[in-house]
């Protein structure tokens, strides 16, 4: 399958559901990476504020890569990451990026971030991972990102990786 059929955007409001449809069935509770649960009133504040990414195909949301600025993100794991590496004046914050189970494997991801980097010129993105995500990890350092600093939150390891576009 080539990505000629992937449609890669910014997100609007009409995404939210697809988004957090994604997200739920990669969050831990169903076997997957991501962490927590996404609120819809949060993604939908994140989107009219900052540029968010999200892949298309045949009308359903396939990928989505958030973004938000460092004081609109106030979770406990946000705070202990910020202590670890603060970042830039400008940094925001880089994350979750998901891409559907049946997709990866085929640039998806790195098409959502290339094209969040567009979106935030010059700016610094900082994220982290579980230290034990391997194929996060190898993926966003394939992306071009280092690793800065690392963190225990609730007794498991994490990552801090950053970037400059």
């Amino acid at each position: 399958m080539c990505l000629n059929d992937i449609v890669i955007a910014r997100a609007s409001l009409s995404d939210v559901t697809g988004i957090l449809k994604l997200a739920q069935a990669n969050d831990a509770e169903h076997g997957g990476m991501l962490l927590g649960h996404l609120e819809p009133e949060a993604v939908m504040m994140t989107i009219s504020k900052m540029p968010c990414v999200v892949a298309h195909k045949d009308g359903q949301v396939v990928g989505f890569l958030l973004s938000w600025s460092k004081t609109s993100a106030n979770l406990p794991i946000i705070a202990v990451m910020l202590q670890a590496y603060v970042g830039t004046k400008d940094a925001y914050l880089y994350g979750p990026i998901c891409v559907d189970e049946t997709m990866r494997g085929q640039g998806i991801a790195a098409k959502m971030f290339a094209k969040l980097k567009d979106f935030l010129p010059e700016r610094e993105g900082i994220l982290f991972i579980k230290a034990n995500n391997k194929a996060s990890l190898q993926a966003h350092q394939k992306m071009g990102m280092c690793k800065m600093a690392e963190f225990i939150y609730q007794g498991t390891e994490f990552l801090v990786f950053a970037y400059n576009s």
